[in-house]
């Protein structure tokens, strides 16, 4: 890969990941139940050699509106001196009934800003840092099947700032492994922004034909509640 992409296409990828974490409405938390939980990994690079997963972290929490509806909020710290918080919800469409899946539909806002003014320190080229707060958004469509142990999931994404008109879609697959009655883990691969053809100059990314970029996530799901 090496023709240069928009700064804000990059920008994106890097944010996104569906926003830099696993999707967590998977299904419903319940009414008045909790779920917590964290994830971490992005888009593949090759920068630095072998294909590496981007190290996006996220925590989260969700709480259940009704049976239906859920609260979710979460943060994302990064390792490039930017922090990013969220709130949203999501609601159950569709209840699962055989082979027919659960369909859930997500909303979230972020707000992410920089944190290189906070160490008071300027830029190589000698202009100061400021916090420069974004707003994005995110919706997301979900399909999943509950199969024994595991929820095998399936969803479309798009993150978008939409005052400037940027719309990015990925495309999701991930399972969940409910290793105990209150703990799972899950396993998400992704190709996002995969409309656009990304030839980027500085960061490589795997995507197929150069188009978006392959990420891959991993992360951990507990429920006090769960009976």
């Amino acid at each position: 890969m090496s023709r240069r992409l928009k700064p804000w296409c990059c920008l994106s990828l890097l944010l996104l990941g569906s926003a830099c974490t696993t999707s967590r409405a998977i299904r419903p938390v319940g009414a008045k139940q909790w779920q917590v939980g964290g994830s971490v990994g992005g888009p593949v690079f090759t920068n630095l050699g072998a294909p590496i997963p981007t190290p996006l972290l996220n925590v989260y929490g969700r709480y259940g509106l009704t049976d239906k509806a859920t609260l979710e909020f979460g943060l994302s710290p990064t390792v490039i001196r930017a922090l990013g918080a969220d709130v949203g919800a999501s609601y159950e469409i569709l209840a699962q009934n055989g082979g027919v899946p659960r369909v859930m539909a997500d909303g979230r806002v972020y707000l992410w800003a920089g944190l290189g003014e906070l160490t008071g320190k300027p830029r190589g080229s000698g202009t100061p840092f400021t916090l420069a707060p974004r707003l994005y958004e995110q919706l997301q469509a979900t399909a999943a099947w509950d199969v024994g142990r595991f929820t095998l999931y399936a969803g479309l994404n798009l993150f978008a700032q939409v005052e400037r008109v940027i719309f990015v879609p990925s495309l999701i697959a991930g399972v969940e492994w409910r290793v105990g009655r209150l703990v799972g883990l899950q396993l998400e691969l992704k190709q996002m922004g995969f409309t656009q053809n990304q030839l980027f100059a500085v960061v490589d990314f795997i995507g197929p034909g150069n188009f978006g970029a392959f990420a891959v996530q991993l992360g951990v799901n507990v429920y006090p509640g769960a009976k």
